[in-house]
């Protein structure tokens, strides 16, 4: 036998380009390699899992709450002189409305609705309980908070109208150059409401960071992050 033909069947198997075929992968042997660090996931699990109720509980004294209120203001365009002026009010009300709706976590309004209830309740709170919305047509926004039960909500919502409008005044544009800024008029005290319709509203800001289920599935995932991350560290000590 030729020293050619010797080498081809002692070569390894090749592919049609001449490259080793790749080697199947062991899933379940990758599993069990995984299973040596659980020791390590549990502790990183349980750590992480009380640093998250941890930070649940803290900040339980100070809730945001489910219950809804809500109340109206009314934005009432400032009258034009001239028909030019007129013709700019017409078409800028829906750029006005949500100009509103956009500063409803602004600072100072926050800061003006916790003064407003004079009970302790912090911003932080306020800017993840209260929200506002405008449905399109009209001029009226909806202006919501939640609170731990409806009158705790209703205070909020009222503290947070009349903030609303006493502080937007202060730093909302005219919504046409030459004329007066626009005035809002608180038009109907909170009450009893749905959730705000806005997906991004109200106390779905911090609910997630509070809720046991979500803290346990985090800590469950990092886990296993760390898992996966020292049994990869080990794979590269082996291969070495």
């Amino acid at each position: 036998m030729s020293t050619s033909s010797t080498e081809d069947l002692s070569a390894p198997n090749r592919g049609a380009g001449g490259s080793e075929e790749p080697e199947p992968i062991d899933l379940l042997g990758y599993l069990r390699n995984l299973g040596r660090h659980w020791l390590a996931g549990l502790i990183t699990a349980v750590v992480v899992a009380a640093l998250l109720l941890g930070y649940g509980a803290l900040k339980g004294s100070d809730t945001v709450g489910s219950t809804w209120a809500r109340a109206h203001v009314m934005v009432t365009l400032p009258d034009p002189r001239t028909d030019a002026q007129s013709r700019v009010l017409a078409q800028s009300v829906q750029y006005v409305m949500a100009t509103y709706v956009a500063v409803d976590d602004n600072q100072q309004i926050l800061q003006q609705t916790a003064k407003n209830l004079g009970d302790g309740t912090s911003v932080e709170t306020l800017r993840a309980s209260t929200s506002a919305f405008w449905g399109g047509g009209g001029q009226i926004i909806a202006l919501y908070a939640t609170g731990t039960d409806l009158q705790q909500a209703e205070k909020r919502a009222n503290a947070y109208a009349q903030a609303f409008v006493s502080e937007s005044a202060k730093f909302m544009p005219a919504p046409v150059k030459g004329l007066s800024p626009s005035t809002l008029t608180l038009v109907q005290q909170a009450g009893a409401s749905p959730s705000n319709p806005s997906a991004q509203a109200g106390g779905s800001k911090t609910a997630l960071l509070k809720s046991p289920i979500v803290s346990v599935v985090i800590a469950i995932v990092v886990g296993a992050a760390v898992m996966a991350g020292a049994e990869l560290v080990s794979s590269r000590r082996r291969r070495d």
